[in-house]
């Protein structure tokens, strides 16, 4: 008789057991945000920005546009930007520290300014924390990167904790009639999109 009356109050205790040991992964990875995207990205012209937003709206993820404080506009913003982005140079941003808790996967969008990721971007790198992300970058740039600007790109990625899943790029300008000139934003569109089905499989990876 002792031995079944005990089974009621042990079949509680075993029942709870079994939900915390099936759940407990699940709210960690709620918590974790593992399966939230973030875009965050800087833009200049716009090539960045449409190729950004096109991501936003296919993948559905949230977005988040960094600004850099300093005028890189017109012809001296342009030397300007490619002198302190070939010196390896930082700017101010906004935001600083974009709060990131909620999110698996990040997207970092930025144009190629001298082999390298815009300022505005190395930045965000370098001030914030990517431990446990996932972290996928995407660029427009003027001519295809060689690998290992590429990898110095990533290694700035790692060296903030993040894993590097995917590296993607879109050319904003092309050759025609022996002369570079600059794509629309539809074609940068175009290119972007026909990555996405790509980038849905990394986000579905675990």
């Amino acid at each position: 008789m002792k031995k079944n009356s005990m089974k009621p109050a042990v079949l509680p205790l075993v029942l709870a057991a079994a939900f915390f040991v099936f759940t407990a992964p699940l709210c960690a990875a709620a918590e974790n945000g593992a399966g939230k995207t973030l875009i965050l990205y800087y833009s200049l012209t716009g090539n960045t920005r449409a190729g950004c937003e096109a991501l936003q709206k296919a993948l559905q993820a949230d977005i988040i546009e960094i600004r850099d404080r300093t005028n890189r506009s017109g012809r001296w913003g342009f030397v300007r930007s490619a002198f302190g982005s070939l010196l390896g140079l930082h700017t101010a941003i906004e935001p600083e520290h974009p709060d990131m808790t909620a999110y698996g996967t990040i997207i970092l969008g930025s144009p190629v300014w001298t082999g390298k990721l815009s300022m505005a971007v190395r930045t965000l790198i370098d001030k914030n924390s990517f431990d446990g992300k996932r972290v996928i970058v995407y660029t427009t740039t003027n001519a295809y990167e060689q690998e290992k600007h590429k990898e110095k790109s990533r290694n700035l990625v790692r060296k903030k904790g993040g894993t590097v899943a995917g590296y993607y790029q879109v050319l904003a300008r092309e050759e025609k009639n022996g002369e570079k000139v600059a794509r629309s934003r539809e074609q940068i569109v175009v290119d972007t999109l026909e990555m996405v089905p790509e980038i849905r499989t990394l986000l579905s990876a675990e």
